[in-house]
């Protein structure tokens, strides 16, 4: 039989114990950061990304301000286009690059219009989500209103769908340690 010298197995069983401390106090301090920060709950939702175009017609009523007069589904994102009529009796025909890039340029006089095109089917091509509505007060009349509703369900029906993970918001969207009340 070996005999271990006390001193080194007491040294041996101090060591032990600190690299046992230092561990289990490293797992308990990244269980507490990881419970402290990230709480965020994610959903999976449905994403539509148009397939098809749209040609939006906008007429100036008063000085910089814009109203949807007509809309048209077209075959590609790419045959997109948007006419402009202003008061002036001067008419511009553009592409949804074009539009950016001038609404840019010239903020001042294009402004108003970026905001109707994002509230009417030219939205959808600006990124808004296909979910939200078309806004009637983006439009010069109802029967434009209507005519652009009945063609965003067939822009809908045609786009692609992609579930993606994305974090919920709102109020109650996440989990809480904190308590109120008593």
């Amino acid at each position: 039989m070996v005999k271990i010298k006390s001193q080194y197995l007491k040294k041996s069983v101090k060591n032990l114990k600190t690299a046992t401390m230092v561990i289990g106090s490293a797992f308990i301090m990244s269980g507490l950061m990881s419970s402290c920060g990230n709480n965020t709950e994610y959903a999976t939702v449905e994403v539509l990304d148009p397939t098809q175009g749209v040609i939006t017609e906008v007429k100036e009523m008063q000085r910089d301000l814009f109203k949807i007069t007509d809309e048209k589904v077209v075959a590609t994102k790419d045959d997109s286009r948007i006419i402009a009529e202003y008061m002036d009796g001067q008419r511009d025909t553009f592409t949804l690059a074009e539009a950016q890039l001038r609404d840019a340029e010239n903020p001042r006089r294009r402004s108003s219009m970026n905001g109707i095109l994002m509230g009417g089917m030219m939205g959808y091509m600006m990124g808004k989500s296909m979910s939200t509505p078309v806004s009637k007060s983006a439009y010069a009349s109802n029967s434009a209103y209507s005519k652009s509703n009945t063609s965003t369900s067939n822009l809908r029906s045609s786009a692609t769908r992609t579930k993606v993970s994305k974090p919920k918001s709102g109020f109650g969207s996440s989990k809480s340690s904190r308590s109120y009340g008593g």
